[in-house]
């Protein structure tokens, strides 16, 4: 398979998603009510999914990231159904987090991009899985960092310069996140730059 992110693409991303998102460690607010476990690091419950060079370039490290092991016919089936650019995959569990070491979703977790009807990112909205585990959920803008909002913003612009498939999985998933949001009588959030917040 081709390689289409290069290791420069990839410490570049890093750099861009080092910046702290918040002035606190969430996981501390949400882990007593998951077990212990913060949220998004629950592996039983969040698949992690990596670019498949991004997986190859932590492995280079060390075995913080594995693959993702098949236990039942639903773990095949997910793996079967993936994009052939991403792997999922298990990292060491959170009590032995590397910061810098997590993923790409990791680090832009509870946000994805929310795309405009002409293609264009308009900024960053809470992911809708049907799911409030995380406490950052309907937080607002003023508590992160507005440097961390324009660097994610411009991560995915990259990233979707490489893998334009990208940008049409979630301008589907922003255009169902406005059905849904109409359904209940109110607007999508979306975070933007602070030139033009909202």
């Amino acid at each position: 398979m081709k390689t289409r992110l290069s290791d420069k693409n990839i410490r570049r991303f890093y750099r861009l998603l080092s910046v702290r998102m918040i002035d606190f460690d969430c996981g501390e607010l949400c882990a007593p009510k998951h077990g212990g476990i913060p949220y998004c690091c629950d592996n039983s419950g969040v698949v992690p999914v990596l670019f498949r060079e991004e997986f190859k370039w932590q492995r280079k490290m060390d075995s913080f990231w594995k693959r993702m092991p098949v236990r039942t016919k639903v773990d095949r089936k997910l793996i079967d159904e993936t994009c052939p650019h991403n792997i999922l995959a298990e990292c060491s569990g959170h009590k032995r987090c590397i910061r810098s070491r997590r993923s790409f979703i990791c680090m832009t977790f509870p946000f994805e991009p929310h795309i405009g009807r002409d293609g264009e990112i308009l900024g960053l909205a809470y992911i809708d899985d049907g799911h409030d585990g995380c406490v950052l959920l309907k937080k607002p803008q003023k508590i992160y960092n507005p440097a961390y909002i324009a660097n994610s913003i411009l991560f995915w612009q990259e990233l979707f310069d490489v893998f334009p498939e990208e940008m049409e999985l979630y301008a589907v998933e922003s255009r169902g996140r406005e059905r849904r949001a109409k359904k209940k009588g109110k607007k999508v959030r979306i975070f933007k730059q602070r030139n033009g917040k909202r």
